[in-house]
């Protein structure tokens, strides 16, 4: 299992976030910021704005290199 913020995550805060994989910790990233927003948390509300401007082949490209990272990550 590996960690990274919710920051290193495009999010907005410093909390942990685990997965076994990269799809199963951006599961568990969007459940947390979908929290915060419902929370009405600005910062978090930005973060996700800022990341829906992105172009749909910018966004993959992003999961792309992250999911290419993910073994480079913390262990949890």
């Amino acid at each position: 299992m590996k960690k990274a913020t919710c920051k290193d995550l495009r999010g907005a805060c410093d909390k942990m976030i685990t997965g076994k994989t990269p799809e199963e910790m951006g599961e568990n990233c969007k459940k947390h910021v979908m929290q915060m927003i419902q929370e009405t948390d600005e910062a978090h509300l930005s973060a996700i704005q800022d990341m829906q401007q992105l172009s749909k082949e910018d966004q993959n490209a992003w999961y792309e290199e992250f999911a290419a990272g993910f073994n480079g990550l913390q262990d949890a």
